[in-house]
This record gives structure tokens, sequence and C-alpha cells, in this order.
């Protein structure tokens, strides 16, 4: 009895871990990372607006504060919305950089046929 060959599946394609990775890292930013970086820090939440899936939130903090540690309390002050307009960008970008690459990498397999002289 022979056995049909198996084709091994693809748990992931390119695209579906494009979308998948920078949405996964930005939802553990927002909701582990940076609060608990703002709380080590000091900060001061605001809450802004009343969106059916909550309020958009950033910290703030004291100039004593920023002037140690600019990088973190830059990031900590960016609005979670930003956070997330910037996610949707590198996703499109990852998924048109994927097509370029995908479609240069195709031209350059092809054979090219020669003329004839």
């Amino acid at each position: 009895m022979t056995v049909p060959s198996l084709r091994r599946k693809v748990l992931f394609s390119a695209p579906t871990a494009a979308v998948v990775v920078p949405l996964f890292m930005c939802t553990a930013l927002n909701a582990l990372l940076r609060p608990w970086l703002a709380e080590r820090l000091g900060g001061t939440l605001v809450l802004f607006g009343n969106a059916v899936r909550g309020p958009d939130r950033w910290w703030s903090f004291d100039a004593a504060t920023r002037a140690d540690h600019p990088v973190l309390t830059g990031f900590l002050s960016t609005s979670d919305g930003a956070l997330a307009m910037m996610t949707f960008a590198l996703i499109a970008l990852l998924l048109i950089g994927g097509w370029a690459f995908a479609r240069i990498h195709r031209r350059l397999a092809k054979p090219r046929s020669r003329p004839d002289y």
C-alpha cells in the first residue's frame, strides 16, 4: 500500500504574518508595556474622548522626568490612536514591500527569450 504524498501545509503565509505580528506587538505594547513603564516613571494618565472601544490615552510627565528619560517619555506621550495608525502604516508598508519583492523575484526568475539573429 502506497501512502499518497503529503504536502506540508504552511501555517502562516507572509501576508498573514505581515498583519498578525505588528498587530500583536502593538496590542502588547498598549496593554502591557506602556502602562507598566508609565507607572515606573510616575506618569499621569490622560484620557481623551469617548469612543466605543474606550478613550484615547497617553501619559504626561513632569519636566525633570522628561529631561532624565526623553525617549521613554516621548514614547509614552504618544496616544494609543497614533500608535495604532503607525501600526497600520507599517502593515501597509510590509504588504507592499512583500508584493514588490515577490514581483521582482518572479521577474528575475523567469527565463528571458533571446532574439534570433
